[in-house]
């Protein structure tokens, strides 16, 4: 249910995404699905397009795990407990826009949720970064406490 949740709000951001294996899904595997914009499929479709003109913001992948593994579990000191990861985002170098607006809908609808990178963020940080543009492009690796 969730997943679809997910992908619901990046069609709404005018990404599409790869498909998800409901076979993996309901067997509880991983998987993963890649979203991409239209900007970049046209530019993709483009015979003449170039490659160092793609902006990393166009694209991410997403690991989504239904049973996450010992090794998707992080021990969180401010929480106090080992949480799992369910959803594990591929590079996110240089895709900071994408992942703030991401994360900006997701946690109107999952505002007890954390996101972890170098620091944990929640709800309240995101809507921090988002509310001050132009967006400090390097959010995603700054203390959320500095916001």
């Amino acid at each position: 249910k969730d997943l679809d949740i997910i992908i619901d709000i990046f069609t709404k951001m005018k990404f599409y995404g790869s498909g998800k294996e409901k076979d993996k899904l309901s067997a509880g595997e991983s998987f993963s699905i890649s979203f991409i914009n239209d900007h970049w499929r046209r530019k993709w479709d483009d015979e003449d397009y170039q490659w160092d003109s793609l902006d990393d913001n166009d694209n991410i992948i997403i690991y989504f795990y239904p049973k996450p593994k010992e090794s998707h579990k992080y021990y969180i000191p401010s929480m106090g407990e080992t949480v799992p990861s369910y959803i594990i985002f591929e590079d996110i170098s240089g895709r900071e826009r994408l992942l703030l607006e991401f994360f900006h809908r997701y946690f109107k609808l999952f505002p007890e949720d954390v996101f972890m990178e170098e620091y944990l963020y929640t709800k309240d940080d995101i809507d921090k970064v988002y509310s001050k543009p132009p967006w400090n492009e390097l959010w995603a690796y700054e203390d959320p406490k500095t916001f």
